[in-house]
């Protein structure tokens, strides 16, 4: 019998407490985004030793499991290693490659720890976190947010007045409207499961039960045409999750980013927006908005 299962609704109070203990600062640790990529990810785990084993069996990437996870938040020295052992036990039993992705700095030493020099690392730049200084996204002030203040000038200039609305259950059809124009536009190639717009449409779907969610609208000339949904991964960094918006209005995206800031996140040091899934489009955009830093992640393989 597989130990390990898929993760579902009845699991949120277990990984919420999980995250609030271990203050994450890589964009996989909460709950939502757990659901969300779910089936993309095809994430499934089990608890060994007072540690959460998370693996992904896709059938797009190899098969690799997270760095155990400690259910108390601190590390146990010989509860961390039983719970490898059962990890690399499981891989071997099932004929896959050990790999463990996504692997944090501060995790590399603890795999070193048990597998010595069986170990190769690897960085992973499309999985690095873009993480920014809170007030800079903001205020964007100085000469190197130049370019985005002109983007919201324009948008100002061409189209005028505009509503910020939060995001409630009553108004997320709109959310779902501007999502499905825009994957009806880039999704084309993409299964259902392993689609952005499936991921999206659990944390839709689920609006009530995910509390820690955050969005926005952007109303313009009487129709919305932007939303964004993010939530608080440590209690000095929020996380974006999703931030659409209708292209043919010039300075869309950068006035959704900065009003969301500046409306939701104006009481944290961080905003974390995630990875750019190597895509060159994406990645020169997060780079334009100047990172204070980015949450690096490896890959660590396992020989014998």
């Amino acid at each position: 019998m597989d130990i390990f299962k898929p993760i579902t609704l009845e699991d949120m109070a277990l990984f919420t407490d999980v995250f609030k203990r271990i203050k994450p600062i890589a964009s996989e640790f909460t709950f939502p985004y757990l659901y969300m990529w779910r089936k993309d990810y095809n994430f499934s785990y089990t608890i060994v030793e007072d540690y959460i084993c998370l693996i992904s069996r896709s059938n797009v990437y190899p098969p690799y499991s997270f760095c155990p996870i400690p259910v108390k938040g601190e590390d146990d020295e010989q509860k961390l290693k039983k719970a490898i052992r059962f990890i690399e036990e499981y891989f071997e039993e099932k004929g896959m490659s050990l790999r463990y992705a996504r692997v944090s700095e501060s995790c590399i030493d603890k795999l070193k720890a048990v597998y010595q020099d069986s170990v190769t690392i690897e960085p992973l730049p499309h999985t690095f976190d873009y993480v920014y200084n809170a007030s800079d996204l903001i205020n964007l002030s100085g000469k190197k947010f130049s370019k985005k203040r002109n983007h919201i000038s324009k948008f100002m200039r061409l189209y005028g007045d505009y509503e910020y609305v939060p995001v409630t259950e009553e108004n997320l059809d709109e959310c779902m409207r501007i999502l499905d124009m825009w994957a009806d536009k880039n999704e084309s190639d993409q299964t259902p499961e392993n689609s952005e717009r499936f991921a999206c449409y659990q944390l839709f779907e689920n609006w009530n039960r995910f509390t820690s969610l955050k969005g926005a609208l952007i109303k313009v000339n009487g129709s919305f045409e932007a939303f964004t949904i993010g939530e608080l991964l440590n209690p000095e960094t929020a996380l974006i999750h999703i931030e659409k918006a209708n292209t043919d209005y010039h300075g869309l995206y950068a006035l959704i980013n900065r009003d969301f800031c500046r409306n939701e996140w104006s009481n944290v040091k961080y905003i974390n927006r995630e990875e750019d899934l190597g895509i060159a489009g994406l990645r020169k955009s997060k780079l334009s908005y100047n990172p204070a830093f980015m949450v690096k992640k490896f890959l660590v393989k396992v020989s014998h």
